[in-house]
């Protein structure tokens, strides 16, 4: 997304440097035939050009208007030198300004780009006087003419300043796509974390009860049989001699206590081996999608947005199936780079969408896989639509919370 929007807010500038630059080039080559000067200005000429190219293209990297101001004045300054052997000649001056103020009204707003046409446009209409350069006497261009090009830059400036309005719009909405981008994925982090702490908080809520009771069958069952054991052995000591039926009686209950000591001594270890909680819901998801990330090298993006960690049984298997089965698709058919598997809760509704920049599909023939989806939402009361974008491809299910099972 961030790509698609960085290229239509530049683009127009982009293209106009690298048309602008290849014509100024084609004209030099073809026009400056100077006996003394073209030997050595040639090569110099075309290494200032390639200069001033990546410095225009490096505008459009800058962030700050301040950073794109310096790197614009610079550019004005080269190709105030790129001009003074041309001499009469304003052709060439004429497309570079061109190119320089339609960057300059594109990628500077306000005041700061006006400053920098002006200044192009008077560079242009001042800077042809006849001087001496590298020894060699340049003529200078006509004042009229001089004076014209002036004109021009001015107002070619107005009208790139409509073009340029458009592209800060777009930029201006892309970066507040970007702070809107980063702003749900910090909510989903906090999401993870927030239900990481809760389950974290509920498993050590359990083993605290697991130990507590596993103490107390201690301390209480087990005290109580053995206590039982022993009065048993002693009963045992004082019938011995006289009631023999009663002695078989007394050993019975003392074999019966031991046995249950054991028995409560297994169950202690038994409750104490529990197992923690498998992960469920959004958890299973994350940790899939981490999985496939490592080992495909996919780009892999979660939006949790205001998801709960789990939806109930049937819904957390049908979104964990659809989630896996996307993946896989992604990669498989449309070669995809990068996967975005966004949540959205909005009126019990589960909305979750699944978008990969992959090649796409001109046609969408349900197999196995989308059968399967479709099916398994199906169970959980959802849908399922799957579409082909020219960015991509997008699945798309809807589940009605309400319907899930235990609801």
């Amino acid at each position: 997304m961030q790509r698609r929007t960085f290229l239509v807010a530049h683009l127009p500038s982009l293209g106009t440097v690298i048309a602008g630059h290849g014509v100024a080039a084609v004209l030099f080559f073809l026009t400056f035939r100077h006996p003394v000067l073209r030997p050595t200005w040639l090569p110099q000429f075309y290494l200032l050009l390639v200069v001033v190219s990546v410095l225009l293209g490096g505008v459009t990297r800058c962030r700050r208007d301040w950073q794109r101001v310096v790197i614009l004045a610079s550019v004005l300054a080269v190709e105030v030198v790129m001009a003074i052997p041309l001499g009469p000649a304003l052709e060439i001056p004429a497309v570079l300004g061109t190119v320089f103020v339609f960057v300059a009204m594109t990628e500077v707003e306000g005041l700061p780009a006006s400053v920098l046409c002006a200044s192009c446009a008077a560079a242009a209409a001042l800077g042809h006087w006849p001087l001496v350069a590298w020894g060699v006497a340049v003529p200078g261009a006509p004042p009229l003419a001089a004076a014209l090009l002036g004109v021009y830059l001015l107002f070619l400036g107005w009208l790139a300043r409509m073009v340029g309005s458009r592209g800060h719009l777009i930029r201006h909405q892309g970066e507040e796509l970007a702070r809107i981008d980063r702003t749900v994925r910090a909510l989903t982090e906090a999401n993870l974390d927030f239900q990481e702490l809760a389950t974290r908080v509920q498993r050590e809520t359990e083993q605290q009860e697991r130990r507590r009771i596993t103490r107390e069958i201690h301390d209480i069952v087990g005290y109580t049989l053995t206590n039982i054991q022993m009065m048993m052995e002693a009963a045992t000591d004082l019938v011995r001699r006289d009631r023999p039926g009663l002695e078989e009686i007394l050993l019975k209950s003392r074999d019966q206590a031991q046995r249950g000591i054991l028995e409560t001594r297994r169950a202690v270890r038994n409750l104490r081996a529990v197992s923690e909680v498998r992960a469920g819901g959004i958890r299973k998801v994350a940790e899939a999608a981490r999985i496939f990330q490592r080992a495909t090298k996919v780009d892999v993006r979660l939006n949790f947005g205001n998801a709960p960690e789990s939806f109930g049984p049937a819904v957390d298997d049908a979104v964990y199936r659809v989630v896996q089965e996307c993946l896989t698709n992604a990669l498989r058919h449309g070669n995809a780079t990068q996967i975005t598997v966004a949540f959205w809760l909005v009126d019990d509704v589960l909305r979750l969408s699944v978008t990969d920049n992959g090649a796409g599909a001109p046609e969408i023939v349900p197999g196995i896989g989308l059968s399967g989806m479709a099916e398994r939402v199906g169970h959980a009361g959802g849908s399922v639509k799957a579409e082909s974008t020219p960015f991509g491809f997008v699945v798309r299910c809807e589940v009605p919370l309400g319907r899930r099972e235990g609801a």
